[in-house]
């Protein structure tokens, strides 16, 4: 019987134990019968599982409640593969105590201390050169900081974590900064405001940083979009402040910034309303799907055993080296 949820690496194995619902997806059978898809995770281990009908039949509105994304769960169940893949199916549950468990302990969090990473955002964020791009860039961090340093960068596939947006904003900016340090023709304030701003809407996109589902306005108009809307907000707050229009310089460095935000997914069908169209957007994006990759496969080949090829969704198979 295992009772720590990150020892549930393998088929045939039976838990007891508690959980965190990361994702809850209701469905119907068939035959009509409801039953709920579960994300159940603790720290960095994460399990699909099942709970069929049989489990909660006569007390569904019960269920209802207690199944929701960020609830902690005593659980028992037991594992098994489907299409190549370790899930759970369960067999009882009930909604923790207050006093048996600590969120905290079942919320992942970054592999560098918060307060280290925020030091050196900030820190990037101060050596911007251009007046109105850090101004447009600190303005609106500060604006959503709380959120910003809590939030995961997505919902799926990589730095889904707690401070995960933090984490991963920061490794494109050291990326970035490595990148402006070798090619001289590459503008730096275009690659510190870009990376730091691309993601940032993710805090209105999602609704929480422990259990993040799609706001209403993240399902419109997404924080692509909502990101450069953020830009010019602030552009029109700084024109009524100084009483005057921005010059067509500035007006020009606004433009590109915005640019690099809109297409920092690189494709249009990949969700970026314009493809990058500039030196600094083509880096943008392009570190964007190396940290997101990096993150992905260290973190789907964590648990998975060395010298073997495993699924790494959504990269497919993905072969882990022995370490000796």
């Amino acid at each position: 019987m295992i009772q720590h949820f990150e020892e549930l690496t393998q088929p045939q194995l039976s838990f007891q134990g508690f959980a965190f619902v990361r994702q809850s997806t209701p469905g119907q059978t068939k035959k009509g019968d409801p039953f709920y898809s579960l994300m159940l995770s603790k720290k960095s281990t994460a399990l699909p599982a099942k709970v069929w009908h049989d489990q909660f039949a006569g007390r569904e509105d019960e269920a209802a409640v207690m199944l929701k994304e960020g609830q902690i769960l005593y659980i028992e169940g037991d594992t098994s593969t489907y299409n190549d893949a370790l899930q759970m199916t369960v067999r009882y549950f009930r909604q923790a105590k207050e006093d048996e468990v600590n969120l905290e302990d079942f919320l992942e969090t970054p592999p560098e201390p918060v307060s280290d990473l925020i030091q050196e955002f900030e820190a990037m964020l101060g050596d911007i050169l251009d007046p109105l791009i850090r101004k447009i860039t600190q303005s609106i961090y500060k604006k959503y900081e709380s959120r910003f340093v809590k939030f995961p960068a997505a919902t799926n596939n990589h730095h889904t974590f707690t401070g995960g947006l933090l984490y991963h904003t920061v490794c494109m900016m050291r990326i970035g900064l490595d990148i402006c340090n070798r090619y001289t023709s590459v503008n730096k304030d275009f690659i510190l405001a870009g990376m730091a701003l691309h993601d940032v809407a993710k805090v209105m996109e999602y609704t929480s940083f422990s259990a993040p589902k799609y706001s209403i306005p993240g399902e419109f108009i997404g924080h692509i979009s909502m990101a450069s809307m953020l830009v010019d907000r602030e552009v029109q707050i700084i024109i009524t402040e100084r009483d005057d229009k921005l010059s067509p310089l500035e007006n020009e460095a606004v433009y590109q910034l915005q640019h690099c935000i809109l297409s920092h997914h690189g494709r249009q069908e990949w969700g970026s309303p314009v493809e990058p169209k500039t030196l600094e957007a083509h880096i943008i994006h392009l570190i964007d799907m190396i940290d997101s990759r990096v993150n992905m496969i260290d973190r789907g080949l964590d648990q998975a055993p060395e010298g073997e090829f495993t699924k790494v969704f959504p990269l497919g198979k993905i072969f882990k080296p022995r370490s000796t």
